[in-house]
């Protein structure tokens, strides 16, 4: 477990937790709020249980990580797909585009421990 890590996941959560509220502040309506709402309670969810095992010292579930980053991905295709406003499409690029690069590389991080026992020495 380090630092890093338990950073990228609390702030993976936080922006969850955004994608929830967003499509309030922003004005988003019909399929791309429900989206919104659900996968920010999935990145939420995944992000946080993962900030919850490096309080405890654990390392992070790699494969929650990289569900994380690809709802991170997928977030960052849904305003196309759902047709939403300017300011909600930004929005969803840029918390996407954050969401899987630190969710995928949490993923990485994650088995640090357990590649470096694998690899002979």
């Amino acid at each position: 477990m380090s630092t890093t890590t338990k950073w990228l996941a609390g702030t993976n959560t936080v922006l969850g937790l955004w994608l929830i509220v967003a499509p309030f502040v922003l004005g988003v309506t019909g399929a791309g709020l429900w989206n919104a709402v659900v996968v920010g309670s999935l990145i939420a969810l995944a992000s946080g249980y993962n900030w919850y095992l490096t309080t405890k010292d654990e390392e992070v579930n790699r494969l929650v990580a990289y569900s994380a980053a690809v709802l991170g991905l997928w977030v960052i295709a849904a305003p196309f797909v759902f047709g939403v406003g300017t300011a909600a499409m930004w929005n969803d690029v840029i918390v996407g585009a954050v969401v899987a690069s630190f969710g995928g590389y949490n993923g990485y991080a994650g088995g640090g421990q357990e590649r470096s026992q694998a690899q002979p020495a």
